[in-house]
């Protein structure tokens, strides 16, 4: 096993700051690849000693601040001796806590922290806080140690008895994809915490224990439900459903979810040979699609996008909460007639997705389109029109 090498460095980047200082840093290299940390000690260039990488004696304060650095190489040489005696593995990566000084004591404090450091949406921020608050009803305190099988099963009766209530709503158990998403989150916490070297691969507990992932009944319009959406007229005092009605349209004909529509730019637009296409990374996943707007729906989206084209802002259209759409969606359904369904703006997604597969456009066209990652993502639509499945046996000369 290759041991790191720590050095201290001066002045790096070759740059002094307004007082004509520069500072030193810890360089830590290991295996072809380098971390800088720094000392948080600045010195005038003349001060430093390049040979012995110290500070000359005449600096004021030299002996105390050699003293600091030279025990802080120390500190990561034990550091990682620690780890190799222990037979832990050890990568650079590990030191970012060794210098921030975070000392955790329990995994939900852990769970806590790594929420707010990773790089996630805020809505999946959110969701992952969300299992957190479920976690601590549970517990209050959950350490490391407790993370085992038993902790977990206990925890799924624990949600699976309790109810939850929503405004007027009458009180509900938990959807069983709910419960499959709380420990889908834990676990990406527990496989963090074993990297970092909190928990023991050893006391791994999702070998054992798995909950299945049920049948999410997603909820999408038949080609003659987009039909009728198409044509309800919206006058009088419905006309202030339009730009919701206009909005969910441009989903169903692009398959963006409700954060994509609303942080679509004009810049997202890109005219190619002439042709319209909508070129944008996806905020959920960060995902590229690549979207002929022209093409798709027979060029909807695009008539769409210029009938707000003269909204003054960077974005295409204006801002509107989840909430105020799904509720203006509701009254628009009603109008349209189609009470069966409960229809948010999710759902154009899912129509999206349904509408193209029974048209015929290849599964792998779909997953394009729709900006999935595994095309198994994309599969779960093809069973779900029957049409489709109607269409296709149409076609075989039996």
């Amino acid at each position: 096993m290759n041991k790191a090498r720590y050095t201290a460095v001066f002045n790096r980047k070759k740059q002094l700051n307004k007082q004509g200082k520069a500072l030193i840093q810890i360089e830590c290299y290991l295996n072809g690849k380098n971390k800088y940390f720094s000392t948080q000690i600045y010195i005038e260039p003349n001060y430093w000693n390049s040979k012995t990488r110290t500070i000359k004696t005449d600096y004021p304060n030299a002996i105390k601040l050699n003293k600091k650095v030279s025990e802080t190489l120390r500190d990561l040489e034990n550091f990682e001796l620690d780890k190799i005696n222990n037979n832990k593995s050890f990568n650079l990566n590990m030191l970012n806590d060794f210098f921030t000084g975070v000392s955790v004591k329990s995994f939900t404090e852990f769970m806590e922290l790594e929420i707010e450091k990773m790089n996630l949406t805020e809505a999946t921020k959110k969701n992952h806080r969300s299992t957190l608050t479920r976690l601590k009803s549970f517990k209050k305190v959950i350490y490391f140690d407790d993370i085992t099988y038993e902790l977990l099963t206990d925890f799924e009766v624990f949600l699976r008895k309790i109810t939850i209530t929503y405004k007027d709503a009458p009180p509900k158990k938990l959807m069983q994809n709910t419960i499959w998403k709380y420990f889908k989150n834990i676990k990406t916490y527990v496989n963090l915490a074993i990297n970092k070297d909190l928990m023991s691969v050893e006391q791994y507990p999702f070998r054992k224990f798995t909950v299945k992932q049920g049948n999410s009944g997603k909820i999408f319009l038949t080609p003659n439900e987009i039909e009728t959406l198409e044509n309800v007229e919206l006058l009088n005092e419905n006309k202030k459903y339009q730009i919701v009605k206009d909005l969910y349209m441009f989903s169903v004909y692009t398959g963006l979810r409700y954060s994509d529509v609303f942080s679509l730019q004009k810049k997202d637009i890109v005219s190619i040979a002439g042709k319209d296409w909508l070129i944008k990374t996806m905020e959920k996943t960060e995902e590229n699609v690549r979207i002929p707007i022209y093409a798709i729906f027979n060029g909807k989206p695009s008539e769409i996008l210029n009938k707000y084209s003269k909204f003054g802002s960077i974005f295409c259209f204006e801002h509107l909460t989840n909430q105020h759409c799904n509720r203006q969606l509701k009254e628009i359904a009603k109008l349209a007639k189609i009470e069966n369904k409960k229809i948010t703006f999710h759902t154009a997604r899912h129509t999206t997705a349904t509408y193209l597969l029974y048209k015929g456009v290849s599964i792998t066209t779909v997953q394009k389109i729709l900006g999935h990652k595994k095309l198994a993502t994309t599969q779960i639509y093809g069973h779900i029109m029957d049409a489709t499945v109607e269409n296709e046996l149409n076609a075989v000369n039996f």
